[in-house]
């Protein structure tokens, strides 16, 4: 019998473009890890790790996807099934006007110009990547959270050996990593809530596996959380006890072997790291006493004196580059701000602002439509960067943001379900 066997032409095709979108998608993964081990989260003179980085990440985003995303693309855009149309207006606008309010209307300086450019489209980046994640075969939703858990682990770990200290020497005072700012990344805080929920999430008791698998998860979890406490930082530690909190009273609903093994990992914690934990706690509350809100009030009132100067700073914002002398660092002269909030009112204004709240509100409002118990340990580590910096840290400028942005728009899909076979309406790359 003369059985045909052959596949239709736009089938090998889809193959081939979902082959070529894995490559790129094992190729983002190494742009990550290669974040982690060679970068930092602001580096101040980028260099070889930071330019093969772009690299990378432009291959997995693909060139035409960047010129649509960047290039205002909206009707080519809608074909992709990711963000709405509206959102990606509002991004288009955003960077655009601040472009030429920036470098026209205020004449910034090219270099600090570049330097808010990037966050902004790091803060974005869903509008880049998801495109790209739904021509791969990959299980993002399955892989994301863990990759950006190793990234915290790394740079906690990078952490230690720059200061040269031992995790069992937290709490003895405050350390200071060179202006690196490896703790300060979202991934650290991100690794130091997942990574804990999850050994307790998907412990068994039956598989040793699974015994060893939840250790290692406690001991990259205690690690960042261990780099977190070394240099003080309030918000996100009170989050992060907010969070477990939260897991442990409504999975105890579910579940009383998952209160009980809780239980058991705080007990064992308070024994083994009792002076790590008294003495970060001591420390904690001294700088509570000594920088109470540190500045980020006065911050904002500077931020809101600025773009209340005229009625077109108050709507438009100062743009891209644009400088003020900040409170919160002695009253000099930068081009950032302490959240993303007062950032983009600075930079946007109430337009600006206006962007932000709609781009996050669409992100929650997706996350939370198919939201579902097996997806609580994912919320709520994106929860603790994601407030972190949206109103107390500079960590919205970084890659990490987002990719934490990023994973929580996958949580809409069904777990195991990240992409889509059909592809007849992507625009071809």
């Amino acid at each position: 019998m003369n059985h045909n066997l052959s596949l239709p032409a736009d089938t090998l095709h889809n193959r081939g473009r979902s082959s070529v979108a894995n490559w790129g998608g094992f190729g983002f993964i190494a742009a990550l890890l290669l974040y982690a081990l060679f970068s930092t989260p602001f580096p101040a003179d980028p260099g070889i790790p930071e330019a093969l980085i772009a690299v990378l990440l432009i291959l997995f985003v693909s060139v035409p996807t960047g010129i649509i995303v960047l290039g205002g693309g909206f009707s080519l855009y809608r074909h992709y099934g990711t963000v709405p149309v509206i959102i990606h207006a509002g991004f288009f606008f955003l960077l655009w006007i601040g472009l030429l309010n920036g470098g026209v209307v205020y004449g910034w300086d090219m270099t600090d110009i570049i330097r808010d450019l990037i966050p902004c489209v790091y803060l974005f980046v869903p509008l880049l990547l998801l495109p790209a994640m739904k021509r791969s075969t990959l299980n993002w939703l399955a892989i994301l959270p863990w990759i950006i858990s190793v990234m915290g682990v790394i740079l906690s770990i990078r952490f230690y050996l720059v200061v040269q200290i031992s995790p069992l020497e937290v709490g003895r005072m405050y350390y200071f990593d060179n202006f690196l700012y490896l703790p300060y990344d979202p991934s650290v805080s991100f690794a130091g809530v997942f990574l804990p929920i999850m050994a307790v999430h998907t412990w068994k008791s039956a598989s040793p596996f699974r015994w060893l698998g939840s250790i290692a998860m406690l001991t990259g979890g205690f690690l960042a959380l261990g780099s977190l406490m070394a240099v003080a930082q309030r918000a996100p530690l009170a989050l992060a006890v907010l969070c477990f909190a939260v897991y442990f009273l409504v999975s105890s609903r579910k579940s009383m072997n998952k209160l009980i093994i809780g239980l058991i990992v705080l007990v064992a914690a308070g024994i083994f790291a009792q002076e790590q934990i008294s003495n970060s706690f001591e420390l904690l509350v001294s700088k509570q006493e000594d920088f109470g809100a540190n500045g980020k009030t006065d911050e904002l009132a500077a931020v809101l004196a600025e773009t209340s100067a005229s009625p077109y700073s108050m709507l438009f914002g100062v743009g891209w580059g644009g400088l003020f002398h900040d409170p919160a660092v002695n009253n000099i002269l930068v081009s950032y701000t302490h959240s993303a909030v007062s950032f983009f009112l600075l930079k946007g204004g109430l337009i600006g602002i206006a962007v932000l709240m709609s781009y996050l509100g669409w992100i929650m409002y997706r996350a939370l439509q198919r939201f579902t118990m097996v997806m609580l340990p994912y919320m709520l580590a994106a929860f603790v960067p994601v407030v972190i910096g949206l109103l107390f840290q500079v960590s919205y400028k970084t890659l990490s943001y987002g990719m934490i942005l990023t994973l929580i728009c996958l949580i809409h899909k069904d777990v195991g379900k990240v992409h889509t076979n059909d592809q007849k309406n992507i625009p071809r790359q």
